[in-house]
Parts: C-alpha cells; structure tokens; sequence
C-alpha cells in the first residue's frame, strides 16, 4: 500500500496525472484473469512513458487535471471500470474500483441536499411519491 499513498500524495501535490493515450480518449486499460477492466493511472510523466512498450509502443504520454479525473471516475463507475494504479517493477498494479478512488481523492458522492443547497432542498419534495397519488390532472 505504500505505493498508493505515494500515488496519491503526487498526483494531490501536482493537481494532474499521467495516461498512455492511443487516440484522443482512447486510453491504456488492462483486464485481470476475471475479465475486469482497469484504465492505467500514473502519478508521474516518467512512470507513464516508462510503460509505453509492447502492446501500448504505439501510444503516448497524456496528463489529466486531477479535477477532469475525479469526474471522470464517475463514468468509469458507472461502464464498470477500475484504475490500476503501478505496484511494482515487473508490471504490477492495485487494482481499484473508480468509486474508491473518488473518495480517497476527496470526490465524494454528495447527498440531494449537497447537490440543490440547503436554501434549495426540500425535505417533502425528496421524499418519494406516495403509491396511491393520483395527478389532479387525471382526476
């Protein structure tokens, strides 16, 4: 775990890191033996460029805020795709939900109420529809 906290730490102090980047969107992304899909993460442009070889000798070095990619981790959620995060020498990676990577970058999933405002949220418009409404309209 020492990478990670190292991963992080950078990748907090820079505001950005580093994607091996086929074509504009299109990134570097591995699958583990259970077919689970992880885009590759790098806290450094050196770490990035340091895997650019066999499969991906064709790709190049892409950075990305750290902003851009907490947002994004959102989609990945959502299509099911982890971050792999460099764990060794010889190609080793943690591999971590997106989600989870949100909240360790502080990106939380914020309540209804964070999303509208206080001055915004309304206690009985979150509240969900009772079974038997009936729209007036249809009356």
């Amino acid at each position: 775990m020492e990478e990670l906290q190292r991963f992080l730490q950078t990748i907090n102090e820079n505001g950005m890191l580093w994607l091996l980047e086929a074509k504009p969107g299109l990134f570097a992304m591995l699958e583990d033996g259970s077919e689970n899909s992880y885009v590759a993460v790098y806290a450094t442009e050196d770490d990035a460029k340091a895997s650019i070889c066999d499969d991906w000798s064709d790709y190049t070095v892409a950075n990305m805020s750290l902003a851009e990619f907490i947002g994004w981790t959102r989609e990945l959620d959502e299509d099911k795709i982890g971050i792999a995060v460099p764990a060794g020498p010889e190609g080793q990676i943690l591999p971590i939900p997106s989600k989870i990577m949100r909240q360790m970058l502080g990106g939380q999933d914020k309540s209804d109420k964070e999303l509208v405002g206080e001055e915004f949220y309304d206690e009985d418009w979150a509240e969900p529809m009772p079974e038997d409404w009936e729209d007036e309209d249809e009356r």
